[in-house]
């Protein structure tokens, strides 16, 4: 009875994880993967060939599988392990071994895959397993240059339903002393010849300069190498107009190869709020233009207006210059740049003359005033007796003369 109540549980489990597969171009939602390939030049077989190193660490994360294992464990865990082992192997290897024999026959190419002695699947704790096999001719050589053919897309195919191989990370390690020409896509980290790709269903685009040469002989650099032997310069200016900050970067000294400037494009986009972006090449320099949104304080005086525009910059420059302002570099090659706009002048000599004009016409209405007020009310005695008295005069003789 209590194994039939195991089983319900467990069958219960299972349901979601059944009713998902019926959803087509899905990513696989049972394993989080970490994958490793290291590429190296070996002999096999007294033949010389590219040999692909593949490592994938796998945990199982879906809860229904993981009961259904642990349901088997509780009573047989040798048992347990095996079929589990054989369920990586299956859903692991077996797809990613599909995978790169279409990929080899739709490029005409024959590759051989070695297995360890013990098989391809090593179980370990907590229901994750390593899966490791060796594939020959990894890379192919076309003249002077190395290419993978297995680039693109994987599959992952359970119970007859098609998903994507998707792994949480993918880690290359390429051979040292072989210039890279391009990964695509822009891994996220790309360091000594490791390069790291974050969230993905894909085999990159792998190509590698053959001898460590271009086709005319000039020694192809690591991004690494490339920005140590470049002179690096940086020249910005902000409009407060239109709210942007336009840059041009200079690098000089190395020649850059479109994975490096593919690199450099994306390292200033994740730190520069980039609204448009373009690289060229010429004079043997690598020249990057574009436009960005920097974050913008304001302010204002009596006199002025004040813009403060924040942008940081994807690395250390040897020379940064701003047109049209001044700036400060901050730490985490933060950049402050400041413009200041005096406000126009004749504003205020405008404001400065009407002040004076009313102080004047307040002064002279006030004089007028004053002025008006002794002849209405202290007149001159002297001035208007005179003529008074002499009309009386006139009028009073006569009657004084009739008496």
């Amino acid at each position: 009875m209590r194994r039939l109540m195991a089983m319900v549980i467990v069958i219960l489990l299972l349901t979601p994880l059944l009713s998902e597969a019926s959803a087509a171009d899905k990513p696989q939602s049972l394993f989080m993967i970490d994958m490793t390939i290291r590429v190296s030049p070996v002999n096999v077989e007294n033949a010389s060939t590219w040999m692909g190193l593949f490592q994938i660490h796998a945990v199982l994360k879906d809860p229904g599988q993981r009961a259904y294992f642990q349901y088997l464990a509780a009573n047989n865990s040798t048992k347990a392990r095996e079929e589990f082992g054989d369920f990586v192997k299956q859903l692991i290897y077996d797809n990613m071994r599909d995978n790169i024999k279409r990929r080899f026959n739709a490029a005409n190419v024959s590759g051989t895959i070695y297995l360890p002695p013990g098989g391809p699947v090593e179980v370990l704790n907590n229901w994750s397993a390593v899966v490791t096999f060796y594939l020959t001719n990894f890379l192919i050589s076309d003249g002077d240059v190395l290419r993978c053919p297995l680039s693109g897309p994987l599959d992952f195919v359970y119970k007859g339903h098609v998903f994507r191989y998707t792994w949480d990370r993918l880690t290359l390690i390429l051979p040292r002393g072989y210039g890279i020409k391009n990964l695509a896509p822009v891994p996220d980290d790309l360091s000594d010849g490791v390069a790291v790709w974050n969230g993905g269903y894909f085999i990159p685009l792998i190509e590698l300069y053959a001898n460590n040469s271009t086709s005319t002989g000039t020694r192809v650099l690591s991004y690494a190498e490339f920005l140590n032997s470049t002179r690096k310069e940086i020249s910005l200016v902000y409009d407060p107009d239109e709210g942007y900050v336009q840059f041009n970067a200079t690098f000089t000294g190395a020649s850059a190869t479109p994975s490096i400037t593919s690199r450099l494009l994306a390292s200033f986009r994740a730190t520069m709020n980039v609204i448009s972006m373009d690289a060229r090449e010429g004079n043997g320099s690598l020249v990057i233009i574009g436009v960005a949104r920097p974050e913008v304080a304001y302010q204002e005086t009596s006199s002025e207006r004040i813009w403060k525009a924040v942008v940081r910059l994807p690395g250390r420059f040897d020379n940064v210059s701003v047109r049209g302002g001044e700036y400060v570099l901050a730490p985490d090659n933060t950049l402050i740049i400041t413009v200041k706009e005096k406000k126009s002048r004749l504003k205020l000599y405008a404001g400065g003359v009407a002040a004076v004009l009313v102080i004047a016409a307040v002064a002279i209405l006030w004089k007028k005033r004053a002025g008006k007020g002794p002849e209405t009310s202290g007149e001159n005695p002297s001035s208007k007796t005179e003529p008074e008295t002499e009309g009386n005069g006139g009028s009073e003789e006569p009657d004084g003369g009739g008496e």
